[in-house]
Parts: structure tokens; sequence; C-alpha cells
């Protein structure tokens, strides 16, 4: 059974539970003296707990996989704009049933473009849609794929000097939004397979085993009073850690106490109102495969969408998250 979060006053509580960590921290030590033993059982709790371990985990798991000769594989699910739902600007903005005109995928930032805009370095090797995963409801399947030079410090960990990334694009039909969610956190709480064979026979290990898994669109989960995540007994088979990357209108809020972990390494979330599109995406993916930090995974994203939008990147920043956001709890 999957485990039912109740998601209404969320942000309520997540600020009582901020509080109460504020209170704790300052009550005053007991004025003793103990000697402690630290032991492998306590390293790998606190291991567990340190956002930081988890992205040097998925660091050494991705560095294995290109080792092997495996490349980088982004899975993405945009359930489309659909004025049914929200508004979404205008009639072809919001048609969810056509993603050649939708706001989340047939615009300049959208992912049916974005990538394949003049110097992007983005090559599109498939143009698929459900059937190529076997699903209806998903109406077109986009694979881009470019060549990375690894940094010193992964090459010195024992990556290829250059190697492969793949970003997996599925864009869901606008009221199959609650699909596209569930699909999304089965993927990344999950290790089940879905093989995406391109046209040079190239088959790569998408969904569940994918090592980024991403939802970009509506934030289903401002409209929803409570929603089960999976749990272990439903999750299926098993994969490696993976980057939870979560574009949407303050994810943060919605997810932090749900979906951060040891296995789930928060790359990207939100804390404001922004447009759920590719190019923060693009940019978080980037900054991770070339071996930035939280920080510089960060602010890629923010670069990213600044430009785009015409903004500054200071203007948009704050709309970003990760721990190496300070505002991170």
């Amino acid at each position: 059974m999957r485990a039912l979060v109740v998601l209404t006053s969320v942000l309520t509580a997540t600020t009582l539970l901020a509080a109460g960590h504020r209170r704790a921290a300052a009550t005053p030590a007991p004025d003793t003296t103990t000697t402690t033993t630290t032991t492998d059982a306590d390293a790998d709790a606190a291991d567990d707990a340190d956002p930081a371990a988890w992205l040097d985990a998925l660091r050494d798991d991705v560095i294995a996989d290109l080792a092997a000769g495996k490349p980088l594989v982004v899975q993405v699910h945009v359930p489309l704009c659909d004025n049914d739902i929200l508004r979404c600007g205008n009639r072809k903005l919001g048609d969810g049933d056509n993603p050649d005109t939708n706001l989340y995928w047939g615009t300049t930032a959208g992912f049916g473009r974005w990538f394949t805009r003049k110097g992007s370095g983005w090559t599109r090797v498939l143009d698929g849609d459900g059937d190529t995963v076997g699903d209806p409801d998903v109406l077109d399947v986009l694979v881009f794929h470019r060549t990375v030079a690894a940094s010193k410090a992964w090459r010195a960990a024992g990556a290829p000097r250059r190697f492969d990334v793949y970003v997996v694009a599925e864009a869901w039909r606008g009221e199959a939004i609650d699909r596209a969610l569930d699909t999304w956190a089965d993927d990344l709480y999950g290790g089940t397979a879905r093989t995406i064979t391109l046209a040079d026979g190239t088959a790569l290990a998408a969904g569940g085993t994918a090592r980024i898994v991403a939802y970009v669109g509506h934030n289903r989960l401002m409209d929803l009073d409570a929603y089960a995540w999976p749990t272990a007994d439903d999750a299926g088979a098993r994969a490696s850690r993976k980057g939870a990357v979560a574009i949407a209108c303050h994810t943060d809020a919605y997810m932090h106490d749900e979906v951060p972990a040891a296995d789930r390494v928060p790359l990207l979330f939100t804390r404001d109102f922004l447009f759920a599109s590719a190019p923060p995406l693009e940019g978080a993916v980037v900054a991770f495969a070339t071996g930035g930090d939280y920080r510089a995974i960060r602010k890629a994203a923010a670069v990213s969408y600044a430009e785009p939008e015409h903004k500054s990147v200071k203007r948009v920043q704050g709309a970003f998250t990760n721990p190496g956001d300070r505002r991170w709890r």
C-alpha cells in the first residue's frame, strides 16, 4: 500500500516543524563530559541523514555506470497544461491533447522546442508517441542526446573523458496528470525499467532505471487533499539511488518531507510560482553531468530559466532550491 500523506495546511505544518527544531537546538546541553565511540553503524546513519553524502554517492554510482560503458539517462514526465485543470493562457496553450501548441511542449521553452534550438548542443534522436512506451495517455516521446566532457574529478574517479547523456521526455495527456504524477513517483521510488530503443539500435534503460527522474508541469499536489507516495512494499524492483527533480510551483513545500532521501537525491525543487519549462531542467542536468555540486546545479537552473524569461538571475534564483540553498532545512 502507498503511504497516505495529508497535504492540507502543508505550509503551516512545515513552519511548526521548523520552529520545533529551533527550540530543540536552543535547549542547553547538560554540563557533563562523556566519551563516545563512533561505530560503522553510526557513520552509516550520519551519511543517511547528510544530503552532501547523498550527492557524493549518486555521483559514484553514475561514474560506475559510465565506466561500464552506460550513458547517463534522464527520465522526464511532462503532463501537458490543460485549461480544464488550470489557466494556461489561451485555448491552444491549454489544449492538453495537442503537444504541438501546448504551453509546456510547443512553446520556445517547451520540451518540444527548447532542446532543438540553435547551438543547444543536443540532437534529437527519437520522435515517438504512446506506442513507444506502450501507453495511450503519452502523446509524444522525444529523446535528446549530447556528449559531455567529464570533469577532472570525475575522470580521476574512473569516468571516461567523454560520455553520453540522454534526456527521455514524455508528454502526458493533460487530463492524465494524475497518472503522470504516479508514474514519476513510481520511477523515482522504484526500479522498473522501460526500454527505449533508438533508430541505431541503442537500448536506453529509462523509467525507474534512469539515474535522474524529473517531473515538469503543474503541481498536482496543490489540488489534492492527500497523496499516496509509494512504499517499499509496492515500489517493485529496486534500483540504485537516483536524482530527483520537480519543476512546478512550490514543489519543496509539498514534497520536502517525503521525497528527499539517500536514494532520492534532491537535485532541484522549487519555492515559488514559476513557469514549468525545459530550461531549468537542462541547466540542472548539465551542471550535474559536468561535476557541479548542489549550489552549481541550483545556479545553473536559475541561469537557464532566466534567459528565455528575460529576467535577471538574481530575480529568479530564489524560486529554485536544493541542499545547496541556505534556506534548505
